[in-house]
């Protein structure tokens, strides 16, 4: 999560708690958690590949040795 995404998330999280939130307020939330969820996916996938990668360097190095 980036620091904006992090200050926008704690705006809208003010906003829900005083009971002031409204239609907008949801629409952005929304999005603003899907973004969230997108980043952390494709971070997820990144480090995944990159772990299986790795492995499958080592059982490669590991055969040939």
């Amino acid at each position: 999560m980036s620091p904006e995404q992090l200050k926008m998330l704690q705006r809208l999280s003010e906003l829900f708690e005083q009971g002031i939130a409204g239609p907008s307020q949801i629409k952005q939330l929304s999005s603003l958690l899907a973004a969230i969820n997108q980043n952390q996916e494709q971070d997820d996938s990144l480090s995944h590949s990159v772990l299986t990668h790795s492995r499958a360097n080592v059982k490669t190095l590991t055969h040939l040795a």
